[in-house]
């Protein structure tokens, strides 16, 4: 699927990925927005965003999805297909 298809699911709370990513277990998803405390405590709104988890579990705020990433057509739904495969058929 391409980005605009992958950001709706993101949106929806599903975990994406692409196949041309080499090391299994990559995957990004949606930090929804939430309240945080400032260091000098006051409470503010912790924007949307994009979280991306690396092979070794490691997750990383922020990330923003190169062109290559933009404009690529291999995203999937982590969750709807089992690891480096595609989803079972109909019956399967």
């Amino acid at each position: 699927m391409d980005f605009t298809a992958a950001l709706r699911l993101l949106r929806g709370g599903h975990r994406l990925a692409r196949r041309s990513w080499i090391q299994p277990g990559k995957y990004v998803y949606l930090e929804p927005a939430a309240l945080c405390t400032s260091p000098e405590g006051t409470e503010r709104t912790l924007v949307a965003h994009l979280r991306f988890v690396t092979a070794d579990g490691t997750v990383q705020v922020g990330v923003q999805p190169s062109h290559a990433g933009l404009l690529a057509d291999d995203w999937y739904d982590v969750d709807a297909e089992p690891p480096g495969g595609l989803a079972p058929g109909p019956g399967v």
